[in-house]
Order: C-alpha cells, then structure tokens, then sequence
C-alpha cells in the first residue's frame, strides 16, 4: 500500500502529487479505530496528540466523555486535551460544553475576556 492509499480522494489525483507523510497518513486510514492504550498515548508530539485525540472522540459518546478520556491517557494531558476539545467543540457545539466545568475555572472572567478579544481581532484581519 502506498501512502494515501487508504485515505478519502475528493480530487483526483491529489495525494498522489501532494502525498501525506507516513504517520499522517496512518492516521488518516483510522490507526486511531483500532489502537487502545498503551499504545495510543497522549503527547507533546503534535501526531500522537492527533492520533489520542481522534481515539478519545471515536471511543466516546459526549464530549465530556471524550475529553476524560483524552486526559487519562497522561503524559503530556494539556496538548491531548486542547487538540480532543477543538474536534469535539466542532462535532457537539455550544451544547457540548460543559459549564459543570466552566464555572469551577480560576480567572474565568479574564480567559473570556481573552476569548472575546482574540475573536475581535480576527474578525478586523
């Protein structure tokens, strides 16, 4: 099998002049579906917090779910579970979130006022 392969085409002959690197595309064939720890493990390593991530969203059925099984997996559990939360914040939405949480977070006040201002000035690029 060569890479990209096992991967979804939506152009024609695209991967095969833009191929992905082997562990992104391992990835992409749903390495995640059939690994369970240790081998899946969370990671400073932007692949591996991808490939725990995507395991986290694919073995649950909530968000908050997903994301206790992003951060048990240890290790480096602040990458897993930033990288697990924007995929799942995607899929689940505004009902995904969990304000049990939001309302226990330390400065919350002030990481919203960062959130709100971080949109603003996206929106003026």
């Amino acid at each position: 099998m060569q890479p990209g392969d096992s991967v979804k085409k939506p152009i024609a002959g695209y991967w095969a002049a833009n191929p992905l690197v082997a562990e992104i595309d391992e990835i992409a064939a749903g390495s995640f579906k059939l690994r369970q720890p240790p081998e899946i493990q969370g990671s400073g390593y932007v692949v591996k917090s991808l490939e725990s991530a995507l395991w986290a969203f694919y073995n649950s059925s909530s968000f908050a779910e997903g994301c206790l099984l992003a951060v048990n997996l240890g290790d480096d559990v602040d990458t897993t579970g930033a990288v697990y939360g924007l995929l799942a914040r995607g899929f689940y939405g505004e009902c995904g979130r969990q304000e049990k949480w939001i309302s226990q977070l330390v400065d919350r006040t002030l990481i919203a006022s960062f959130g709100d201002r971080l949109l603003t000035l996206s929106r003026s690029l």
